[in-house]
């Protein structure tokens, strides 16, 4: 009787159309390794089984950092021991929620929808102040000399300060001062001097009799985030995206938005930006881009790989074993890009790179969106990715029949139901008796 002994395991490829066995190694590369998992060792795991964590119907984006939310019907919830709280209304349809946490607070968005959530007090916000309507504006008694000025108002809420509201010119043909008549509770009037650009604050009144050249507007032509997707903050800026458009925020001001200036145009939409130390990722449907650099206007574009696709973004530490791949001196790896692309699972470096992961070993769909995660399960570290096999014309890289069926079938056919089928499908039985051990011992 032949001796077979199996050493360890590489993991599955499905891209051979045999199995492989390394023998003089024993090492076995199975074509399909169904409810297990292999180690950084090449020893084999059993999964463990799942159990229902939230009875929670039509739930989707789950999201944790300093604390796990989701959605369902309409309605944002806070996951905490196992009970999902509800935090507030989600207008608009059913749509993926994306999540960015910065400074404690969580900021929330989707096509339709947008909010700030505050894990401290469980509070919902908006994201940003909306600008008051125009000044309405007469003439009346001060001390401004003759000449046109401009007014503009803008909002204040707990101390954060709106984008200007439209502005309005008038002017004064002899010394006087200006009456602002539908100022909004708390907001405040800025002017400009006589005939120039800058905005000045005038303060929370009504009349306008001099000018203080003290305090510019700093949220001149900003406004709030238009509702944006794929959610990521960088260099002091929340960036995302809306169709083919990446936005970005003015620095340490996430509620301003100059959106007539502060973005980048791309051919088709985008699906993802990942962020790296040296630069951001921007995925779009077609292709994946490097923005090289940390202040936009100073960012130079370079070509990345791939089509990437949606929402199956996720940031991974603990990647020692990746040191070759990623390029890079630094130990650890904390907080690399991994994502799907058109060609495979990828992880991004701070060169601007893209390494793919299951090149040459794993063929599966294209999707048109996904979902993605990092976790430490048991001391062992996995990224995951999930998603609908593929979408109308995404024949190329899909699952062979044979790999689709026993993931989704969830076993390994071993009854012939396969032999009469289409293709080159052989069925046969026979009887093996084999001995497994492990470390010598017979198990």
């Amino acid at each position: 009787m032949s001796e077979i002994r199996i050493n360890g395991f590489s993991g599955i490829n499905n891209v051979k159309k045999d199995e492989a066995f390394l023998r003089e190694k024993g090492i076995a590369e199975p074509r399909v390794i169904l409810n297990a998992d292999v180690d950084i060792t090449g020893k084999l795991n059993i999964r463990g089984g799942k159990s229902l964590f939230v009875n929670l119907a039509g739930a989707h984006s789950l999201w944790a950092g300093s604390c796990m939310l989701c959605a369902a019907s309409g309605t944002l919830y806070r996951i905490s021991q196992g009970v999902a709280v509800s935090i507030g209304t989600i207008t608009g349809p059913q749509y993926p929620l994306s999540y960015e946490e910065v400074e404690n607070k969580v900021y929330i968005s989707n096509p339709y929808w947008q909010g700030v959530f505050n894990p401290s007090d469980n509070s919902l916000s908006s994201w940003g102040l909306p600008q008051p309507s125009g000044a309405m504006l007469l003439s009346g008694t001060g001390n401004l000399p003759a000449g046109t000025y401009h007014v503009t108002m803008t909002n204040v809420s707990n101390g954060e300060l709106s984008g200007n509201g439209p502005i309005t010119e008038i002017t004064l043909s002899a010394e006087g001062g200006i009456q602002v008549l539908n100022r909004p509770s708390g907001a405040l009037i800025w002017i400009t001097v006589s005939d120039e650009p800058i905005f000045y604050l005038v303060g929370a009144i009504d009349k306008i009799v001099d000018v203080p050249t003290v305090e510019p507007l700093p949220s001149f032509m900003c406004a709030p985030p238009p509702p944006l997707e794929n959610l990521c903050y960088a260099f002091g800026r929340m960036w995302g995206s809306n169709g083919q458009v990446l936005y970005h925020s003015e620095p340490y001001n996430l509620g301003w938005f100059r959106l007539t200036a502060n973005k980048f145009s791309y051919d088709s939409p985008i699906t993802l930006i990942a962020r790296v130390s040296s630069g951001l990722f921007v995925g779009t449907e077609e292709a994946t881009y490097f923005l090289a650099g940390k202040e936009p206007n100073a960012m130079a574009q370079s070509d990345a790989g791939a089509g990437s696709i949606r929402g199956t973004l996720a940031y991974c530490n603990n990647l020692p074993d990746l040191s070759s791949v990623l390029g890079t001196p630094e130990k650890g790896f904390v907080d690399v890009p991994v994502w799907l692309t058109k060609e495979g699972i990828v992880a991004g470096n701070d060169s601007g790179r893209v390494f793919n992961l299951t090149k040459n070993r794993v063929r599966m769909s294209i999707p048109a969106r996904g979902a993605s995660l990092y976790r430490n399960l048991d001391g062992v570290f996995h990224f995951l990715t999930t998603f609908k096999q593929g979408i109308i014309g995404s024949g190329t890289g899909t699952l062979d029949e044979e790999t689709a069926s026993v993931f989704k079938n969830g076993k390994i056919d071993v009854h012939n139901e396969r032999a009469n089928s289409m293709g080159g499908i052989v069925g046969f039985s026979d009887t093996a008796t084999c001995t497994v051990t492990r470390g010598g011992v017979e198990i």
